[in-house]
């Protein structure tokens, strides 16, 4: 009976040792599907001061007395926001030296939105019969928002930055992945071809 007891309790003792040896020597699958959420938490937002403005000489018959002049003035930030095109992104790995390949574009503006908080009442200056529309405000505010995305895209030291910043914040994910399954991970930078040279 003794023996028996004995050698019951070393097959529970040898089956416990076989299902954590099993449960330990299984490799847990690096999951990197949040990449392209992480890239769009990078984006850099700035703030320019910017002036929508339009002007209209005086012109047709009562010329002189101004008739057809008009100005409009109206100050405000506008928010440029900086970033990466997840799209034009692209994750390969991770090898079996824990190594992955991301192919990276060069940040752009990807969105440009006036701060109406920010706006102030628009200054305006009209000749005799003369008025002000509505679409006139409206396409000078668009002209203004035009002017300033270009100067965004000419911004080449923030646009670095919001490059920079985004991939700090995926190489930060990629380390943290790899402690949760206990593996060290490294990434690969390939810059993407610019969209001109691949014409």
């Amino acid at each position: 009976m003794r023996l028996h007891k004995a050698a019951m309790a070393l097959l529970v003792s040898i089956f416990v040792v076989f299902c954590f040896s099993g449960c330990s020597g299984e490799e847990r699958e690096s999951d990197f599907s949040e990449i392209n959420s992480i890239c769009e938490l990078a984006t850099l937002k700035c703030y320019y001061h910017n002036v929508a403005k339009a002007e209209n000489e005086a012109s047709g018959l009562f010329k002189f007395l101004g008739a057809g002049y008009k100005k409009i003035w109206t100050e405000y930030s506008g928010i440029v926001e900086l970033g990466i095109d997840v799209n034009k992104m692209s994750v390969s790995g991770p090898d079996r030296s824990g190594n992955l390949q991301i192919t990276i574009p060069d940040a752009e503006v990807l969105s440009v939105t006036p701060d109406e908080d920010s706006m102030s009442e628009p200054l305006t200056d009209t000749g005799l019969f003369t008025k002000i529309t509505k679409e006139e405000e409206t396409a000078a505010l668009a002209e203004a928002q035009k002017n300033m995305e270009e100067t965004a895209r000419q911004d080449h030291a923030l646009l670095n930055q919001a490059k920079e910043r985004a991939k700090n914040l995926i190489e930060g994910y990629v380390k943290n992945v790899g402690e949760q399954v206990g593996r060290e991970y490294t990434v690969e930078w390939i810059e993407a071809e610019p969209e001109e040279s691949q014409e």
